[in-house]
């Protein structure tokens, strides 16, 4: 069994003293990948941090190790060079508590064929999370989509925390469309402190392509860290495109445990466009055992794909209160000749979640970047007018540009804006950042980017 991961505990920030907020990402072969950030510990929190960026090889050896700071601008953009394949890692330090310990930034992985982009999931627990029990070391991952084609690769990147894992066992689940599963033991070698292991789906589960058939499933990984939190990087690559995308795993909350919402009103998603389009919408399968409806009357207690969908879905359980996280993900392409489509890893509100009114997010100054919005007024009902506080951070300049958006009611803000038809983005040279405050609180923002037909969409911190 797993632990109870409370997400009222989250809610209010119970992480304890963190006066170091850390990330590790990533550097896939081939791929160029700029890690962007930006200071948000002034602008939303005015604290001051110390930065320090770590490059590794894939056996988690030092490679380079430097200091860096927002003197320049308001957004780092760091191209990994240092190393062809391996791991980067982002610390944050600060004399005052950072109240999280993960820190807020954006990889994007670019090819000549695609983009795509995810924020922080991975990262070395501290000895303080490890001692006063805060962290989670108990490697029960799912949310992880696997996509049946002998072109394309299903991948999980873990990156080792700063103890020595030995050789272990690890369980392998692949639960199909129509909830089959099976499962595959398989050995985990030994890894050295830091290193930075690569799980192939395939690999492991030799019949995948023959199990899936046409359709998609979906991989759970049950194994155990010492030192690092165990989300994984889900990364798809087309060997004949060339086209990589990427998101996040979830935890396995059929092993782990989640508190569960006394709540008269259903959990909703409101799902944005994607230039014009809806997406499609997952459930992932790995949640709180239980019988569930979708939209009050699809039944499930498995995975669900849902096509063609409204805006705005809801989601209740028949056989007791609903968990507080259900896994969802939105998932689309804008084009027929894209092979992977993008995959954001979301999940639904629900009326005990409490307002958010601050919103940040990666833009680019060369890509098409698009604002995507969406309004939870099932939950946060308003008939009131809505102010925007749009602000554009840069990586060459101190200054910061803003602009104040205001409309009648919720139902006159576009669900897309284009950036570039608020702003200048002259003064970027790469990515920047963008924060919208707002005094309704049931906003849900994202930002997409897009290099030819290839879209890639990220929900804000």
């Amino acid at each position: 069994m797993g632990c109870l991961i409370n997400q009222e505990s989250n809610y209010a920030g119970d992480f304890g003293a963190a006066f170091r907020s850390s990330a590790i990402f990533y550097k896939p072969k081939n791929v160029k990948t700029i890690l962007s950030f930006s200071n948000y510990w002034e602008f939303k929190n005015s604290l001051s941090v110390g930065l320090l960026v770590t490059f590794r090889d894939m056996d988690g050896g030092l490679i380079a190790r430097r200091e860096v700071d927002f003197a320049d601008g308001n957004v780092l953009n760091i191209e990994v060079q240092e190393v062809e394949e391996g791991s980067v890692e982002v610390e944050a330090f600060s004399s005052k508590n950072l109240r999280i310990p993960y820190a807020a930034i954006m990889a994007v992985y670019e090819t000549e064929n695609s983009i795509s982009m995810v924020h922080s999931y991975g990262r070395n627990h501290s000895l303080i999370e490890l001692e006063d029990g805060k962290g989670i070391t108990q490697a029960r991952e799912s949310c992880w989509t696997l996509r049946a084609s002998e072109n394309i690769s299903n991948l999980a990147i873990f990156h080792n925390g700063h103890v020595a894992l030995e050789e272990q066992e690890g369980k392998f689940s692949v639960v199909r469309e129509d909830g089959t599963e099976e499962t595959e033991k398989f050995v985990i070698p030994a890894l050295k402190p830091f290193e930075t292991f690569v799980f192939d789906a395939e690999q492991i589960f030799p019949q995948l392509v023959e199990y899936l058939g046409d359709g998609i499933g979906w991989g759970t990984l049950h194994f155990e860290s010492q030192s690092s939190f165990t989300r994984l990087l889900i990364v798809w690559k087309n060997s004949v495109t060339g086209e990589v995308q990427v998101t996040h795993s979830n935890f396995d909350y059929s092993s782990h445990e989640t508190n569960t919402v006394d709540s008269a009103k259903p959990a909703y998603m409101v799902l944005p466009t994607v230039y014009g389009e809806i997406p499609d919408v997952l459930v992932y399968p790995k949640f709180s055992s239980g019988t569930y409806l979708a939209n009050g009357e699809d039944e499930f207690s498995s995975g669900l794909i849902m096509r063609d969908n409204p805006s705005v879905l809801s989601f209740s359980r028949t056989d007791g209160e609903l968990p507080a996280r259900i896994v969802t993900a939105v998932t689309g392409a804008c084009s027929s000749d894209v092979s992977i489509p993008y995959e954001c890893s979301l999940g639904v509100v629900h009326e005990k979640r409490p307002p958010k009114r601050f919103h940040w997010f990666l833009v680019s100054s060369v890509l098409p970047s698009v604002i995507h919005i969406t309004a939870y007024d099932k939950i946060y009902p308003s008939t009131e007018a809505v102010n925007l506080v749009v602000r554009l951070y840069s990586d060459s300049t101190k200054e910061i540009d803003e602009v104040l958006l205001s409309y009648d009611s919720l139902e006159h803000v576009p669900s897309e804006i284009s950036v570039d038809e608020i702003f200048s983005l002259s003064g970027i040279n790469n990515y920047g950042c963008i924060s919208i405050f707002s005094h309704y609180g049931g906003f849900f923002v994202f930002s997409s980017l897009r290099k030819k037909n290839v879209v890639t969409l990220e929900h804000s911190f």
